[in-house]
């Protein structure tokens, strides 16, 4: 099995362990010590300082905020084997950022995961550094399919990715709590509310998935002609609620390439 160090225990860290530790060998190293103790305790794992983390391992994870990722890699840069396989989780922070400061020619795979990946629902896009080849790409598929599903895609896609999928449950709770807000102001009271949004947005996927058709045709389906579906559309189609959804992703991805290292 494949020795795995991870920088960071962080939520999506800790996500990797818990699904990591029964298939590979798994090391952390976590600069907070109130965090180092609950991962001691929780998963029964010895915390690490990176010089040692990077010695014992044959691939290393950056699970870091990304305003640390620099520090990180830099104090990585000076005890790393050049075989070692980087894969960043890291948002924002491009492969060449991190070839440039370990500058000993690692191979690199920069993902993007999402949120659902903390309960193994996610999707996490992968794609590979300079460096990297299939093998590697293949491999971290491997390490990160325990968060959810997986899809290989060039680095050039990833803020567009980010804006979709990264940021993208954001916006389900952000159309969920407005519809929930609506609800209650039709006389509903905040449990029945909250209820019948969070069942509606449930079985709507679960069908969708289990159907396998375009969302498109389960909404035709569901809009009657005439009906109170079609009217409640019409509000959304006569406030160009498609170009709402195109300006917002575009304004996420313009964000997510302005904040790339």
């Amino acid at each position: 099995m494949y020795k795995i160090g991870i920088i960071g225990g962080g939520n999506m860290g800790e996500a990797i362990i818990a699904s990591s530790i029964k298939r590979f060998f798994i090391h952390v190293s976590e600069k907070n010590e109130q965090r180092r103790q609950y991962l001691k305790q929780t998963y029964k794992l010895i915390p690490y300082d990176i010089p040692r983390l990077a010695q014992i391992s044959d691939i290393i994870i950056l699970a870091v905020k990304p305003q640390d990722a620099a520090e990180v890699l830099k104090e990585l840069a000076r005890v790393i084997k050049k075989e070692t396989l980087v894969i960043s989780i890291a948002a924002g922070i491009t492969s060449g950022f991190i070839e440039d400061i370990l500058g000993k020619k690692n191979r690199v795979i920069r993902t993007m995961p999402n949120m659902p990946a903390l309960i193994g629902e996610g999707i996490t896009a992968v794609s590979a550094g300079k460096y990297a080849q299939s093998a590697d790409t293949e491999l971290a598929c491997r390490i990160l399919s325990s968060l959810g599903k997986t899809v290989i895609v060039e680095e050039k896609l990833i803020d567009a990715v980010t804006a979709v999928s990264g940021s993208g449950p954001a916006y389900v709770f952000l159309f969920m709590e407005y519809i929930i807000k609506a609800a209650r102001s039709l006389g509903l009271s905040d449990d029945l509310a909250a209820d019948l949004v969070k069942q509606t947005f449930l079985g709507s996927v679960n069908l969708l998935m289990k159907k396998n058709l375009e969302p498109g045709i389960l909404r035709a389906k569901v809009t009657s002609k005439g009906g109170t579906t079609q009217a409640a559309v019409k509000v959304f189609e006569e406030s160009k609620f498609e170009k709402i959804i195109e300006k917002a992703l575009l304004a996420a991805k313009k964000r997510s390439k302005a904040l790339s290292k």
